[in-house]
C-alpha cells in the first residue's frame, strides 16, 4: 500500500494544482467545517449493507432508510467523497475502502440494470426500481465517475476490478439508440425516452466517459454534435444552461482548467455562468427578499412548491426567491471569494434554520418563510467535491489520472483542437417582478362588429403599438433571422377584445397538426384574467395559439377549448413570403376579461430551417410562480 507521503507525491505529479490561495485561518477552518459536515451525509445516510445513499435525509433527525429511496447519482458523489474523508481524517481508510467495496459489489452483483445502466431511484434496502423511474444515463454516469475516482484512490484489487467491470459493461451505443446523442433514459418495454442529451449541460462528464469506453465507445462526432448556444447577461457571455448544477456536476470530476476543445473554455464558461447567476439574484433583490449580494445561487433544489430546476439567464430563468446554499458552495472553484462570503452569510444569519447534521439544508425562501427540512445527496455531494478540489485538487487529480478519462478527453479534442469561430453571444431577456410591463387598451364603440376590424381597418390607427417583440425580448434559443419582429395592436369594446398581430418572418415553417401548432412558427397569448398568477390549465387562465397554415392563420385556445372554441376566432388574416398577420377576436365574458387589470403576455416562436433558428420571444413571463405583464381596458365614456 502506498504511504501517505508517496500518494501525495503521486498526486502532485499529476499536474493539477488546487485553487486554494492565501486563505486566512478563519476561512480555512470554516471551509473545513462545511466540508466535514457535508461529508457526513455519505457516511450516515448510506446503508452499510449495500452502500446505497438516500436521495434526501432530514437535516436534524437520524437517517431513516424508509424516508426516501436511494439516488444512484448520490451514491456516485459519495464514492468520490470517501477519499477526501480519508485524507481529512473524517473516516478511517479501512472503513472507507470497505464501504466502496460493499457498494461496487452490490451494484455489480445485485442491482437491477440493463446494458450496464442503472435506474435513477432504487429502494434503499433491496436496490429494486421505485416509482416509474427510468434507467438513467446521466445518473449512471455520475455513479461511474464516483466509482472510478474511488478505485483510483484505494489499493484494493477487488475495488479496482469491480469499478473496471461496471464501467466496461455499459453499452453507450445502445443508449444512443441510433443517434449521435445519448438518450436521457429507457423504461421497461424497450422504450427510450424521447428527450436526449443534445445540449451543453451536466452531461459533459457522461460524454467523456462514453468516448473513453474500452468496450462500447461513442464516436467523437457525438461530442461535436452537442449544441452550445451562447447567450449574454450583463456582460457575462457563456453557453446557456440556466441552473448552476449543470455547470458544476461535470466540473466536480473533470479539471477543465487550462484546457479547451474546439468549442469553448468550459472552466471560464462556468465562471461566467456563476457570475451571471449571482448578478441576476442581485438584480432581482427588489422582487424577492432572499436575494442579495451574499445570498444567491439558483440551481435545482426543493422549493416552497416542490422540486424545481431553478436557474438564471442567459436563457429561460426559473426562480421564485428560493436559494440553495449548495449553488454557491459548489461554485467555490469558480468564484471563491463570492462563494465563501455567501456561505458565511448563510451560516451566520440563518444558522438556526439552515444548519444541521449535514451542514446546510437544501434551500430557503425568506419571502415564503420556507426553510427546507432536508439535505439532498446530489447537492451535498458537489459541495464536498468542489470544496475539496478548491483546497487540494484531490478529486480532479484522481479522476483525471484515469486512462479512460484521458482517452475520452483526447477523443473530444482537448489538447489538439483549434478553436472554431463561435456565433456572437446574444443578450437574453430577463424578467423582474418589480418591473412588470403595463399597457392601456383603447375602448371602441359597441356598434362595431368583429368583421369591421379587418387588418386594414382605419380604426387600428387609434390603438398605437401596444406590444412589440424583437431581439430585446429573446427568451431562449437562437434567432438567426435579424429582421424577425412581432407587433400587436389592441382594442376592446364591452363584448370583444381585439388583437391585430403582425409578424415579419422571411421563412415560415408549419408542419404540425393544430394540436401541436406551438412546435411551428407561432404566436401565443397568455391570459390571466384574475391577475392572480398564471397557472397551466388554471380555471381563469388561457393559452391562445395562432400559427400560419395553408395560406391562412389558424387559432386554438389550449387550456379550456370546450368552452372557448366559439369565443376565440380569427376575423381576418394573411400569409405571404414576408410573414403573416391576423386579427383575433376574444369574447370578453367567456374569457373573464373585466374592467380591471389582467395578466397578459405575448410570446412568439420563430423556426428557420435554412438559417437554423429556433427561438422563443416573450413580452413578460416570470416562472415558476408565473406572473405575466399587465393590461387594462380603458373605461368607456
Amino acid at each position: 500500500m502506498l504511504s501517505r507521503f508517496f500518494f501525495l507525491l503521486f498526486l502532485s505529479l499529476c499536474g493539477s494544482q488546487p485553487l486554494l490561495s492565501a486563505l486566512d485561518k478563519k476561512d480555512a477552518e470554516f471551509l473545513n467545517l462545511v466540508e466535514e459536515r457535508s461529508f457526513q451525509y455519505f457516511v450516515l445516510a448510506a446503508n452499510p449493507a449495500n452502500g446505497l445513499v438516500l436521495d434526501k435525509a432530514s437535516n436534524t433527525g437520524a437517517p431513516d432508510f424508509k424516508y426516501a429511496p436511494s439516488s444512484i447519482a448520490a451514491v456516485g458523489f459519495g464514492l468520490a467523497a470517501l477519499p477526501a474523508g480519508v485524507e481529512r481524517g473524517w473516516i478511517g481508510r479501512d472503513a472507507a475502502e470497505a464501504q466502496v467495496k460493499t457498494t461496487l459489489k452490490f451494484f455489480y452483483e445485485k442491482m437491477e440494470s440493463e446494458h450496464g445502466f442503472f435506474y435513477h431511484f432504487v429502494d434503499m434496502e433491496t436496490g429494486k426500481r421505485v416509482w416509474d423511474c427510468e434507467l438513467s444515463s446521466i445518473d449512471t454516469s455520475l455513479f461511474l465517475a464516483g466509482a472510478l475516482t474511488a478505485a483510483q484512490y484505494f489499493e484494493s484489487p477487488e475495488v479496482k476490478d469491480l469499478a473496471k467491470k461496471l464501467y466496461e459493461r455499459v453499452d453507450w451505443k445502445w443508449m444512443a439508440n441510433g443517434s449521435q446523442h445519448l438518450s436521457m433514459g429507457w423504461k421497461p418495454g424497450r422504450t427510450f425516452l424521447s428527450a436526449a442529451w443534445s445540449d451543453y449541460n451536466e452531461s459533459m462528464v457522461m460524454y467523456v466517459l462514453a468516448l473513453g469506453s474500452p468496450t462500447h465507445p461513442l464516436a467523437p462526432e457525438s461530442w461535436a454534435a452537442i449544441k452550445r448556444p451562447r447567450g449574454k447577461y450583463k456582460g457575462h457571455e457563456l453557453i446557456m444552461s440556466p441552473p448552476l448544477f449543470t455547470h458544476q456536476f461535470s466540473h466536480a470530476f473533470i479539471d477543465f482548467r487550462g484546457k479547451r476543445d474546439a468549442h469553448a473554455d468550459y472552466f471560464e464558461n462556468s465562471v461566467q455562468a456563476t457570475l451571471a447567476n449571482r448578478q441576476f439574484c442581485i438584480d432581482s433583490s427588489a422582487s424577492f427578499k432572499t436575494y442579495g449580494e451574499n445570498s444567491w445561487g439558483l440551481t435545482a433544489s426543493i422549493g416552497p412548491d416542490g422540486y424545481m430546476a431553478y436557474g438564471a439567464p442567459p436563457g429561460l430563468a426559473l426562480h421564485d426567491g428560493t436559494v440553495a446554499p449548495s449553488a454557491a458552495a459548489a461554485s467555490i472553484v469558480f468564484t471563491p471569494e463570492y462563494s465563501i462570503a455567501a456561505m458565511r452569510n448563510y451560516y451566520t444569519k440563518y444558522r438556526n434554520e439552515l444548519w444541521g447534521r449535514y451542514g446546510f439544508a437544501d434551500s430557503f425562501n425568506i419571502g415564503r418563510d420556507f426553510f427546507a427540512p432536508d439535505a439532498y445527496g446530489i447537492n451535498v455531494g458537489p459541495t464536498v467535491l468542489m470544496i475539496e478540489n478548491y483546497r487540494s485538487g484531490l478529486i480532479w487529480k484522481l479522476f483525471m489520472s484515469r486512462p479512460e478519462v484521458k482517452k475520452g478527453m483526447k477523443a473530444a479534442g482537448f489538447g489538439k483542437a483549434s478553436a472554431r469561430a463561435q456565433e456572437p453571444a446574444v443578450e437574453m431577456a430577463a424578467y423582474f417582478l418589480h418591473k412588470r410591463p403595463f399597457a392601456n387598451v383603447e375602448r371602441i364603440g359597441d356598434a362595431l362588429k368583429p368583421e369591421d376590424l379587418t387588418l386594414n381597418a382605419g380604426l387600428w390607427a387609434t390603438a398605437g403599438k401596444n406590444v412589440e417583440l424583437d431581439g430585446r425580448y429573446l427568451q431562449s434559443g437562437q434567432n438567426r433571422q435579424p429582421g424577425y419582429k412581432v407587433t400587436a395592436d389592441l382594442l376592446a369594446n364591452s363584448r370583444y377584445f381585439f388583437f391585430r398581430l403582425s409578424v415579419n418572418d422571411g421563412e415560415l415553417v408549419s408542419t404540425h397538426a393544430a394540436d401541436r401548432m406551438y412546435e411551428d412558427d407561432s404566436l401565443e397569448l397568455y391570459i390571466d384574467s384574475a391577475n392572480n398568477k398564471f397557472a397551466w390549465g388554471g380555471g381563469d387562465d388561457y393559452q391562445v395559439i395562432m400559427s400560419p397554415a395553408a395560406g391562412a392563420v389558424r387559432v386554438r385556445e389550449f387550456f379550456h377549448p370546450e368552452r372557448t372554441a366559439l369565443a376565440c376566432r380569427i376575423v381576418d388574416s394573411t400569409v405571404t413570403a414576408r410573414g403573416y398577420a391576423a386579427v383575433l377576436a376574444l369574447e370578453r365574458p367567456v374569457f373573464g376579461l373585466g374592467e380591471g387589470r389582467i395578466g397578459f403576455s405575448l410570446a412568439a416562436r420563430n423556426i428557420d430551417r435554412e438559417l437554423g433558428s429556433d427561438a422563443k420571444f416573450n413580452w413578460f413571463f416570470l416562472a415558476p410562480a408565473t406572473y405575466l405583464g399587465e393590461l387594462q381596458i380603458n373605461k368607456g365614456a
